[in-house]
């Protein structure tokens, strides 16, 4: 091997738009060194990281239409699965015959692409099932070169397969489900592996929001990939839930022990899609959490054309307004209970 070929297979780390990522040019040695740096599974391919958009249909069979959607996208949080060409190595190109493909926005990562002409075989700088570090410095393998820069958001990529035209998530990560849905006009299926996580918030969570988490549990028990929360932008951890609201879970006959919890960063991390009853919800959870903001949902208007979104507080008044917000909920979840559904 000359030492212009050696270079080719040398394995260096680098920083991406999310996490450190270690890789070299693409070649079956490529290959089989990371594979064996990593101790990674044969049967989990890596992703090949390119320059420019318009070098995608090198390396992929057909470009989908729905492609032209997600363009929209920062292309650097995202890793897009398509049908590959039959000639990439093993450990690129899946048992099935695709491939993972990402554009990085990182500037110095995109331009040293770009000079050597040649995708990079990529992946995350840790060993497989170990905790993945967020910046360089973190990084313990024993990589050859470094490429300088920051890494961004220090979550891994969302991987999507659009190989069918269809949106298939098999890894959650820098871009949100509903972002994904809001840019496409089509809803995302999960990957077999994953769950999906909802967070009802209103003010106390002592009302509205533990009224929907309740009553949404129970339309959709059947599905035991689905976890629900609720939590309050002011909440008292562990207060009980207001009397008017327990009588009106009583006489729909829902269960109705529920303690009080604060909304928190972790509980929004978590989510991956938040509903709230009110703007001033909404307002807050985007300057507690602005990374998050592309989560949240009005409940009363989900997914229909109603303009009207807000929930009314009932909190201090009489139990006819109680009635009044759970039946607006109950008619609200409907939806969500239909739209979780068409997730698996």
């Amino acid at each position: 091997m000359t030492n212009k070929q050696k270079k080719k297979t040398e394995i260096f780390l680098f920083p991406t738009d999310t996490i450190p990522g270690i890789g070299c040019f693409l070649s079956c040695d490529c290959v089989t060194n990371l594979r064996k740096m990593k101790k990674r599974p044969v049967n989990k391919p890596f992703a090949l990281l390119l320059s420019d958009k318009k070098d995608i249909k090198k390396w992929v069979e057909e470009i989908p239409p729905v492609y032209e959607k997600l363009k929209r996208l920062p292309t650097g949080g995202i890793t897009l699965i398509f049908k590959g060409k039959k000639n990439l190595p093993k450990g690129v190109l899946s048992r099935d015959g695709k491939v993972g493909i990402r554009i990085p926005n990182h500037r110095n990562l995109r331009n040293f692409i770009r000079k050597n002409k040649m995708p990079l075989v990529a992946t995350s700088a840790n060993i497989s099932g170990r905790e993945t570090p967020k910046s360089l410095k973190e990084v313990e393998l024993p990589v050859v070169g470094i490429i300088n820069g920051e890494s961004g958001s220090g979550k891994p990529s969302t991987v999507l397969d659009i190989s069918y035209n269809s949106l298939i998530l098999y890894r959650k990560g820098a871009i949100s489900i509903p972002k994904i849905e809001q840019i496409t006009g089509q809803e995302v299926k999960l990957g077999k592996n994953l769950d999906f996580n909802i967070l009802f918030v209103c003010t106390a969570n002592l009302c509205r929001s533990p009224m929907a988490e309740i009553h949404l549990k129970y339309l959709t028990g059947d599905l035991k990939k689905v976890n629900i929360r609720s939590a309050g932008i002011v909440a008292i951890t562990g207060a009980e839930i207001y009397k008017a609201a327990e009588e009106v879970l009583k006489e729909n006959k829902l269960k109705t022990k529920h303690t009080s919890r604060l909304l928190t960063k972790p509980l929004l991390e978590w989510a991956d899609l938040i509903f709230v009853m009110e703007n001033m919800h909404k307002t807050y959870i985007k300057f507690l959490s602005p990374e998050n903001k592309n989560k949240i949902s009005f409940l009363r208007n989900f997914n229909t054309n109603k303009k009207e979104h807000t929930i009314t507080d009932p909190a201090g008044k009489n139990s006819k307004a109680c009635k009044e917000a759970f039946e607006l909920i109950k008619e609200s979840n409907k939806s969500v209970e239909k739209y979780l559904r068409n997730k698996f």
